[in-house]
């Protein structure tokens, strides 16, 4: 904390202050702390993170989110352990906040995904117990990295978001910022399951797409009593918008009714379905935001979409692809699209086109006197990843590449994710079978737990 400003200081102390009168970070049985803040990690709109360490580490069972053996009380001094501290703000709906543990707890076991270790509440104070990772910040190496260091990152991502969704989980938020990656180690994890929630297909089809099923995460094309309909709205705007400009807009009171659906998210990571506002959003929406990430890592653009509102959104994403695509995009949502900007109809060539114009250097091997192989593997991995780039960003969600197939690409092709994808009950967990709960309703660890087990949530 000492690097910081000192009013900032003074402000992070006060709110370390308010974080001690919380009941739950007190252990009455041993008299002190149970966790010891040491700073704010970072405050978003419904939470603030704060940096503490595990006063009581030895006193538990942690082997569950640790992953390594636990060691018996008295072998070794007192483990000083870090763990992240988010504080639920009083104004986050009870709702959200019990949907996100919920959540938590069905995704222990999945990689490259932050677990939960505890929650307790004081009233309408609550605070979630998550490990502590060693990150760096996106904006500081996104423009060095090479294709070694890409494929670690999108690997990891794309783990975290197979396993998530073979549970029927949506993250609703992936972005930079959600995703913790050690440039050192190559390690990254995704967290802040506060937006995230479980897809539950509709009865029938509401779009001109069917619900995603487990065999098919991302739903298939299809038609419905509403298609011929739909396709006169579409005729119909194009004829409209090619008369010129006095025919294009809307009258000021509108009085069609609002469509309201979910577009929780960030914008700039928001997928096209998410901005038509389809009330059918699939896992595809999570594997749109990994693709524009990538795009950013390929590019040295970020952030590469940078709009205030959704309509503003909707023209970037028209910009690059054209105007056909994004129209035949809106009608697989029902939806149809009018505009006159003349960027519109003059898209690049292709998207690995843009990202060579706003990256010239791409196929510049970062060494500085390559040999002909090194050459050689770098134009290769960078082929590569413009194509799975260029797969995660497809506007139709049916025809985007599901995570579990994004690690089957020859750019992330690796020997642990070859295998045939998983097919879990949503509420299932990896280790579910592995824990228990003792007669006082505390969680134990199962497999040879010899310590005393840490509550998973207390209320």
């Amino acid at each position: 904390m000492e690097h910081r400003p000192w009013l900032e200081r003074t402000a992070i102390k006060r709110d370390i202050q308010e974080l001690y009168a919380i009941k739950g970070m007190w252990n009455g049985a041993y008299d002190q702390a149970r966790y010891r803040a040491i700073d704010r990690l970072g405050e978003g709109t419904f939470s603030s993170v704060y940096l503490a360490e595990d006063a009581l580490h030895d006193m538990h069972s942690n082997e569950y989110w640790t992953g390594e053996p636990d060691v018996e009380v008295g072998d070794k001094a007192a483990i000083h352990t870090r763990v992240a501290l988010k504080k639920i703000l009083v104004t986050s709906s009870p709702a959200r906040v019990e949907n996100e543990l919920h959540i938590l707890e069905n995704l222990r076991g999945c990689r490259n995904v932050s677990p939960l270790i505890s929650a307790f509440r004081d009233e309408d104070q609550i605070v979630i117990v998550l490990p502590y990772h060693q990150c760096d910040d996106f904006r500081y190496f996104y423009r060095y990295m090479d294709p070694p260091k890409m494929r670690q990152y999108m690997t990891c991502l794309m783990r975290s978001l197979k396993d998530i969704h073979a549970r029927g989980i949506v993250h609703r938020d992936v972005k930079p910022a959600n995703f913790l990656f050690d440039y050192e180690s190559g390690h990254g994890v995704l967290v802040d399951f506060g937006l995230a929630e479980r897809y539950t297909p509709p009865r029938r089809a509401t779009c001109q797409h069917e619900p995603a099923t487990r065999a098919s995460l991302h739903g298939t094309r299809t038609k419905t009593n509403d298609t011929p309909t739909v396709e006169q709205a579409v005729y119909d705007a194009r004829k409209r918008a090619k008369a010129g400009e006095g025919r294009i807009g809307f009258r000021q009171e509108d009085a069609r009714p609002s469509i309201k659906t979910n577009r929780a998210g960030t914008r700039g990571f928001r997928a096209p379905e998410v901005l038509l506002k389809c009330p059918d959003q699939t896992v595809a929406i999570d594997v749109w935001s990994a693709g524009v990430i990538l795009l950013s890592l390929l590019s040295h653009k970020f952030p590469v979409f940078n709009s205030t509102d959704d309509i503003e959104a909707l023209m970037e994403i028209a910009a690059v692809f054209g105007r056909s695509a994004i129209e035949r995009c809106a009608l697989l949502h029902n939806r149809t699209i009018m505009t006159n900007v003349p960027s519109v109809d003059s898209a690049p060539e292709s998207l690995s086109a843009l990202i060579l114009r706003l990256n010239p250097h791409l196929y510049t091997p970062h060494q500085p006197n390559p040999t002909p192989e090194e050459a050689l593997d770098h134009i290769t991995a960078i082929d590569q990843a413009l194509d799975l780039c260029s797969r995660l960003l497809r506007l139709d969600s049916t025809t985007r590449l599901t995570a579990s197939a994004a690690l089957r690409h020859a750019f992330l092709a690796n020997e642990e994710d070859s295998g045939p994808d998983e097919h879990l009950e949503p509420g299932d967990a990896k280790c579910g079978n592995l824990h228990s709960y003792t007669s006082d309703g505390q969680r134990e660890w199962v497999r040879g737990a010899k310590l005393t087990s840490r509550p998973s949530a207390v209320w």
